[in-house]
């Protein structure tokens, strides 16, 4: 089979022909036919954390995939040959075949294409985990959400503004009709105006994907009690406790029963997800360029919402 694969940390990404996995008896075979690329894809393969993050190589990068069941092991249970699933794996998604336990996947929602499906498990459960089991968000509690307009952010709004919250969102001007569309109740930009001044001590939850001096400022606008949930940089103990609040850096622990409501959500349409851009496998280096803002991006030329995804077949 055709896969994509990463030989030195930093290097470039080869497109190798390798053996299919052989599923053992309690995996099932998926032949994959679309997978995204995500910033931990990116990361990891940089090397620059791989004390966190530590990779085998050659390694086969994608976390998030749509494809068909082809084969399933004696003690798989729950789905058959010709199922159209997605789901979350450790890595191994930039490939034509995957094997993966039944735990990982669940059916794709018949509404969404496979490109759509492979958009979803990684930011829309993200985002879920973030707000609620990390940030206990409420009804008609406040929340500001740092980067709204990235994958995981509008996944944030769109899960806030379902329960009712009051959805604040920092991110640039030229993103506030889509912001809106999806749920928002106001949006800040970061350009024009700072926030802390705008909502200081008003907010019950901050989800911030964005870190730096962004995630400093934050703490400004947290009541007391509240939360900060970080998706990409450690929280300072020292700051959440001097103003009273809980800041946590989140990891992503993938559930196929949380993916399981996500995808009735997609299906009956109270959630949406985007498509940035869309690549064949072997068009991968682009697509990682793309990702990255590299010289070689289209990132000032492609759709401003949604993933970049590489369709495999």
């Amino acid at each position: 089979m055709k896969a994509v694969r990463l030989h030195t940390y930093g290097g470039p990404l080869a497109f190798d022909e390798i053996h299919p996995p052989v599923i053992a008896d309690n995996e099932v075979l998926v032949k994959i036919r679309s997978t995204a690329i995500n910033h931990l894809d990116l990361v990891e393969a940089s090397g620059a954390a791989r004390e966190v993050f530590p990779i085998d190589l050659p390694w086969i990068p994608g976390h998030e995939f749509s494809g068909i069941v082809e084969r399933v092991g004696k003690d798989a249970g729950g789905f058959a040959p010709g199922d159209a699933v997605f789901g979350n794996s450790t890595s191994g998604a930039f490939a034509e075949y995957m094997a993966v336990e039944p735990a990982a996947i669940v059916g794709k929602p018949p509404n969404l294409s496979f490109d759509e499906a492979a958009s979803v498990p990684v930011a829309a459960q993200t985002a879920w985990q973030g707000i609620f089991t990390h940030g206990h968000l409420k009804t008609g509690q406040t929340i500001l959400i740092h980067g709204g307009a990235g994958a995981v952010g509008a996944y944030a709004v769109q899960f806030a503004a379902q329960v009712g919250a009051i959805v604040v969102v920092t991110a640039s001007g030229d993103d506030e009709a889509y912001l809106k569309a999806i749920g928002a109740n106001r949006v800040i930009d970061y350009r024009t105006s700072k926030f802390e001044t705008e909502l200081a001590d008003r907010v019950d939850v901050v989800f911030d994907l964005i870190g730096g001096e962004t995630q400093q400022r934050s703490f400004q606008v947290l009541k007391k009690g509240g939360y900060l949930v970080a998706a990409n940089q450690p929280v300072s103990r020292e700051e959440a406790a001097k103003h009273g609040v809980t800041g946590t850096l989140m990891n992503l622990t993938p559930s196929a029963e949380l993916l399981g409501r996500i995808a009735t959500m997609l299906e009956d349409g109270r959630l949406r997800t985007d498509v940035a851009t869309v690549y064949s496998l072997a068009d991968v280096a682009q697509a990682w360029s793309d990702m990255a803002g590299g010289p070689a991006s289209a990132a000032r030329t492609r759709p401003r919402h949604g993933k970049v995804v590489l369709r495999v077949a």
